[in-house]
């Protein structure tokens, strides 16, 4: 997270943004303190390189253009490796199945790509499940044998039929099933931040409902690719999976401070 103290850079501004590995990134009013600060979600894919990077500040105002570079350091994280043994047909699938996987996968991207610039939700986030972990986020996926993917995020423990909430309020953006991922809930928070939540047995919102924080969204279960019931929740910022324990910790931070 990247938070700019507006006040230092010749105000009114009229346009500031970001811009990391060849991707621009909007800011937006902190919600805090919106007049004198802003805040940016920088989204690190958890494959990238260790090692210094940086990002360019572009900002706007009456007297021109202005730039800034901000140098940081990637660090390497330790990911595990998951051996998991689901149904074969959810490894391998058939030709009709994964003409199926692959449109949903083609409509999960038009999703992410028209995010919500507004922001809808409201202080810190909470957790949808209290449970415990039993999957965490960039760990290898090797399904019978086969290193499929790596892992989007986490997983909880949770016989099925566990209550689960949405973490803070936004728009229902997909409720329904999908060939990997069973019963998902996708929630759009604004600011370009989506949950995700995976193999759920009964879905109790609808596409286009507007959520509050705390509402229950489903029931966990063990539908799609699964080994046993089991709750995956994930985070997209900017269309990047990051790691939901971590993103729960730095906006728990952005709303505690002053900006």
């Amino acid at each position: 997270m990247v938070q700019i103290d507006s006040q230092k850079l010749n105000p009114p501004i009229i346009a500031l943004q970001i811009t990391f590995l060849e991707r621009t990134y909007p800011l937006h009013p902190h919600p805090v303190n919106p007049t004198a600060s802003h805040f940016g979600l920088i989204s690190i894919p958890f494959r990238s390189p260790p090692g210094p990077a940086e990002l360019k500040l572009t900002w706007t105002t009456a007297a021109g253009r202005s730039a800034r570079t901000i140098r940081f350091k990637i660090v390497a994280g330790n990911y595990k490796t998951d051996l998991l043994k689901v149904d074969p047909a959810r490894v391998n699938p058939n030709k009709k199945n994964l003409q199926r996987a692959r449109k949903e996968a083609a409509k999960l991207k038009r999703i992410y790509a028209a995010g919500n610039i507004a922001r809808l939700w409201e202080n810190d986030y909470l957790l949808p499940i209290t449970s415990k972990i039993t999957s965490f986020y960039g760990n290898k996926r090797v399904y019978n044998g086969q290193l499929k993917s790596y892992h989007n995020g986490v997983d909880f423990r949770a016989p099925i039929g566990t209550p689960v909430f949405a973490p803070n309020s936004g728009v229902v953006k997909l409720a329904e099933n999908l060939f990997y991922s069973g019963n998902v809930v996708i929630i759009d928070h604004g600011t370009k931040i989506f949950t995700v939540y995976a193999h759920m047995s009964k879905i109790q919102v609808t596409a286009g409902q507007q959520i509050a924080k705390g509402q229950l969204i489903g029931l966990t279960g063990a539908t799609g690719r699964v080994s046993g019931p089991h709750l995956h929740w994930g985070v997209k910022v900017n269309g990047v999976a990051v790691n939901p324990m971590q993103f729960i910790k730095i906006m728990a931070s952005l709303v505690t401070e002053r900006g």
